[in-house]
């Protein structure tokens, strides 16, 4: 993801910006990404937060860049916010799924969508998580919709904590007639256990023939509409 961003910018002219990698639980951490490009002289640091959902994950990363005060060093620090209300991002899903039903017509597909979930009582403290997910995922399957795709095979469920699980839904598009099941871990923003190995073992398990299709659309990952939402966002930090 990165690579390809730094290629984006660098395509268009931009041969100064610099980019830093850094993750919430593995190093380096977001503050000491900060600091390593204070120390390379940066004076506009703008952290672009690849998450989908304003959560206790965002709030982690921004808390330990703001408790560095890089504003008393000369700097100014600004943050991309998540990217549950990129049209962008949203688009990719379509296009991900037109480009892998093969000579399947579109009302012959059922279409998955699952989210990761987090305990109701976390939705207390953080019930963006959950709202935004939510609206992001039914503005897909609209897209979805209006692009020939039939609402009756289109669904959302959950990995984890919130119900339905994904084998259910596999189950009543089977009942349907659709003769091939895409599914994407939609909130997942890279390969990872959850989207190679955990949602799968879950759709798995619906009770359908060994033989019929189902096709793992994985993670965002480093899908140029992916880039060309982060980068969209990160752009607006420019503007401002």
């Amino acid at each position: 993801m990165l690579k390809s961003l730094e290629e984006a910018y660098r395509q268009e002219g931009d041969k100064t910006t610099k980019f830093y990698i850094s993750f919430l639980d593995d190093d380096p951490r977001p503050d000491a990404a900060v600091i390593e490009a204070m120390n390379d002289g940066a004076s506009h640091i703008i952290l672009s937060e690849v998450f989908l959902t304003i959560s206790n994950h965002t709030a982690e990363g921004e808390d330990l860049v703001k408790d560095l005060n890089v504003e008393d060093y000369g700097a100014t620090l600004s943050f991309t916010g998540p990217l549950y209300d990129s049209d962008i991002l949203r688009s990719m899903f379509l296009n991900r799924v037109n480009d892998n039903i093969g000579d399947t017509p579109p009302e012959k597909v059922g279409v998955l969508l699952v989210g990761h979930g987090q305990p109701d009582e976390w939705d207390i403290e953080w019930p963006t998580e959950t709202e935004q997910e939510m609206s992001f995922r039914n503005n897909i399957l609209k897209d979805l919709e209006q692009a020939g795709y039939l609402e009756k095979n289109l669904g959302l469920a959950w990995m984890d904590f919130k119900e339905p699980k994904p084998a259910s839904l596999v189950e009543e598009f089977f009942g349907n007639g659709v003769e091939k099941i895409l599914y994407f871990s939609a909130a997942i923003s890279a390969d990872s256990i959850h989207s190679q190995f955990d949602v799968p073992e879950l759709v798995e398990k619906a009770n359908i023939p060994d033989d019929f299709p189902l096709l793992n659309l994985g993670a965002w990952n480093d899908d140029p509409i992916v880039i060309k939402a982060i980068k969209e966002k990160i752009d607006l930090m420019f503007l401002n």
